[in-house]
């Protein structure tokens, strides 16, 4: 049996995490063991922190906005609630964005939000939002066209079983 030489894979796998050792301090550049260990969490930390971004950035988008309603003077939760009122599908990230650069624009947005919520402590007027929104949500639509389909074929069965009658009589 011919004898195997490993050095060309052993030594291009050792390349591989130095290269990705690149910049440690210390012997974790470039001590192997040490390296190895070092690149393995630096990837656990690089996962976590992809999805901890998302949720600081969030967060620094909701106090942005949160400082710009406080100067107009409404609270973040009411500015909220209002915009769902109004139908404005603003995010957060651009509503933040307009509070910091645009202060203009978001002084629209805030005071069309006032003028359609009720006051504070009132529950809105049911009979204006389905004037505004339609009688009915999507998922009860959906419902209702289901039940519509259902009444459709009943009513068909019922016709092909009154047509057979008809043409024995």
């Amino acid at each position: 049996m011919p004898r195997v030489k490993r050095g060309v894979t052993a030594h291009a796998r050792h390349k591989k995490i130095f290269k990705q050792a690149k910049g440690f301090r210390g012997k974790r550049k470039n001590v192997f063991k040490l390296a190895k260990n070092a690149v393995m969490k630096a990837g656990q930390n690089a996962y976590r922190d992809r999805r901890l971004k998302k949720r600081t950035f969030h967060q620094l988008w909701v106090l942005r906005i949160d400082a710009g309603c406080k100067e107009l003077g409404i609270r973040y939760s009411r500015f909220i609630y209002g915009l769902e009122l109004a139908g404005i599908r603003i995010n957060r990230k651009m509503l933040s964005e307009l509070a910091t650069n645009h202060p203009d624009v978001f002084k629209q947005i805030v005071e069309k939000v006032k003028g359609i919520l009720p006051p504070e402590g009132q529950a809105p007027d049911l009979e204006d939002l389905k004037k505004r929104f339609g009688t009915t949500s999507k998922v009860s639509a959906g419902k209702e066209e289901k039940a519509e389909k259902v009444e459709a074929k009943a009513e068909a069965k019922e016709e092909k079983m009154d047509d057979p009658k008809k043409a024995e009589a």
